[in-house]
């Protein structure tokens, strides 16, 4: 035998932990020894912060922390950066996404400190407008990425072409830019974002006032150009400028067409391109037929993603034809595709080798069935399934929500085809019940997150195994009783996220029962639950690893609660 190691390392300790991408298991990890704890901190890039409470003292923990996530965040924003911006140095990454407004003043401070800031993500605010583009443009110089979509604000309080134009003067480094949803931006800002943003690789600019003649301006002086999102393309359409579009970039990787009129004559335009296309997707679009859409997946044999989302003319026998071409596909989006049933399913998982998400809301399924029916001793139709089934081990995302036929028994078969699913989502699918959700979790043990949210038949997930791998589970306004949770409890011990919103057959007890025995629980959602204050804070005493709850109401009936969950590491919030 060898001498024995007593010293192994930390470079080595490190290699190893960077290899764990579960972050649980890294706070496990961490609390082997001091050494672990202090390479854990070490290899955390990246923080999401809700509380402001001792933020500097935290973040000297992380010497690395390259992202911060602040979308989340409950408090004032000013105030918080003013504190990063005295205690980092080397940040790449900034969300405030989700906020009632910009705060400017904090971002002036931080760029005044900080000069690397590459990423800012301001999504889904309630009020920007110019002078907010302005703050950002004179703050951080160098910003290669740049996130303002889908604001919540008025038109009179709005983001406006002047407002680009002074940004894409000041940013000229900038390569990513999603601009979606400023309903008062025209082929003006992009006519200033192709003068002056000559590197840009990536542009959104879904639900805009931009017509195909100002994505044009910008294909054409941007080289680089990888990444197009556009919408509602319907005004000044010729086949000259939709030959530019298909045939003026070559670096074109991604192009999103949504909620447009477009012809077949593009279609075969776009596939005479050779552009190494890897994502297509045109949801919601009009006016092409079969035999476009066919003669472009001929020529992009090798795309990787594909969305389809209501294309009236897709058929079971129609996705078999173009499955053929599918060999490379890593993910598919078929919802409300009302003619399509089980069978595409079973296409895809046969003749598409790659594929790892399927996602087919809304569509035909249970209206007729591929397979012959048969009843076995678990009541599921297995009769003769065996014969016909073939298994896609990669396939380990699927998404099939709002399906008023599927039942436990296609479900089932889908858990056969699939027994290395991941995430499963059967939201608002009304004829299952816990049956088919009890094979699915038996089949498919590497199960991680699992939603069944508005399911008014499941009451639970059936008997059976550990399920540790089970992580986040969505039970919102299911039927899902007390014996249901304890159920959860004991098959889910590594669980981390729960939502239990509007499940009105469950009590406090059974609540705290559960919370007991998931000692790995970090967030639960108790909205228009039937649950007491008293009994809330039960739930919160008797677990030590919960970091955030959603209370029953956002009354203020629970506000008593809010400083002693603090002082025990608990966020109560209701939203």
């Amino acid at each position: 035998m060898g001498k024995e190691c007593k010293y192994f390392p930390e470079e080595c300790w490190e290699l190893i932990f960077n290899r764990i991408h579960c972050q649980s298991d890294l706070e496990s990890v961490s609390l082997v020894c001091k050494q672990f704890l202090a390479l854990t901190n070490s290899i955390r890039f990246h923080l999401s912060v809700i509380h402001h409470g001792t933020l500097s003292k935290l973040i000297h923990r992380f010497p690395n922390l390259i992202s911060i996530d602040l979308s989340d965040f409950h408090g004032d924003l000013d105030f918080i950066l003013f504190d990063l911006a005295n205690c980092v140095s080397n940040l790449r990454q900034l969300d405030i996404s989700n906020h009632h407004k910009l705060p400017v003043e904090g971002l002036k401070e931080l760029g005044r400190k900080l000069k690397g800031l590459r990423v800012l993500k301001c999504r889904y605010l309630t009020f920007i407008r110019d002078s907010c583009l302005y703050a950002i443009a004179e703050s951080f110089p160098f910003l290669e990425e740049l996130d303002i979509s889908y604001p919540r604000t008025s038109c009179d309080f709005a983001v406006t072409d002047s407002g680009m134009e002074f940004l894409s003067v000041n940013l000229t480094n900038l390569r990513k830019i999603n601009v979606s949803g400023n309903k008062r931006i025209t082929d003006r800002s992009l006519v200033a974002l192709s003068k002056n943003c000559l590197n840009l690789q990536d542009i959104q600019v879904e639900d805009t006032s931009v017509t195909l003649k100002g994505v044009l301006s910008v294909q054409r002086a941007c080289a680089s150009l990888s990444w197009i999102s556009v919408s509602k393309i319907q005004d000044g359409l010729s086949s000259s400028g939709f030959e530019c579009l298909a045939t003026c970039s070559q670096a074109l990787q991604t192009l999103e067409v949504s909620d447009s009129t477009i012809s077949d004559e593009f279609l075969f335009l776009l596939a005479n391109a050779s552009l190494p296309l890897h994502k297509l997707s045109l949801s919601w679009c009009t006016n092409f037929t079969l035999p476009g859409i066919s003669l472009l997946l001929c020529a992009y044999r090798t795309l990787q993603c594909l969305s389809l989302v209501d294309v009236d003319f897709l058929t079971d026998e129609s996705m078999n034809d173009l499955s053929k071409y599918l060999q490379c596909l890593v993910t598919i989006d078929l919802s409300q595709c009302l003619k399509l049933t089980i069978s595409t399913f079973f296409t895809l998982a046969r003749n598409c080798p790659s594929l790892e998400a399927v996602k087919m809301d809304n569509t035909g399924w249970g209206m007729k069935d591929y397979f012959h029916n048969g009843l076995n001793n678990n009541g599921l139709g297995m009769k003769d399934y065996s014969h016909n089934c073939v298994k896609n081990p990669r396939i380990r995302t699927v998404s099939l929500k709002f399906k008023m036929y599927l039942n436990d028994d296609s479900l089932a078969k889908v858990a056969l085809m699939c027994p290395n699913m991941e995430i499963l989502d059967v939201c608002l699918c009304a004829s299952l019940t816990e049956v088919g959700l009890a094979f699915v979790l038996d089949v498919c043990n590497q199960i991680r997150n699992l939603e069944f949210g508005k399911c008014p038949l499941i009451k639970h997930i059936g008997k059976g195994a550990e399920l540790t791998n089970l992580e986040v589970i969505n039970a919102a306004g299911s039927a899902l009783s007390d014996e249901g949770l304890a159920m959860i409890g004991n098959r889910c011990s590594r669980l981390l996220k729960l939502n239990l919103e509007n499940c009105k057959g469950l009590t406090g007890k059974g609540i705290q029962a559960m919370v007991k025995n998931c000692t790995t629980l970090r967030v639960i959602d108790l909205k228009r639950c039937q649950v007491s204050a008293s009994s809330l804070n039960s739930i919160v005493s008797s677990s030590s690893s919960l970091k955030r709850v959603f209370p029953p109401s956002s009354d203020g009936s629970h506000d008593s609660l809010r400083g002693f969950s603090l002082h025990n590491g608990c966020l109560v919030s209701s939203s």
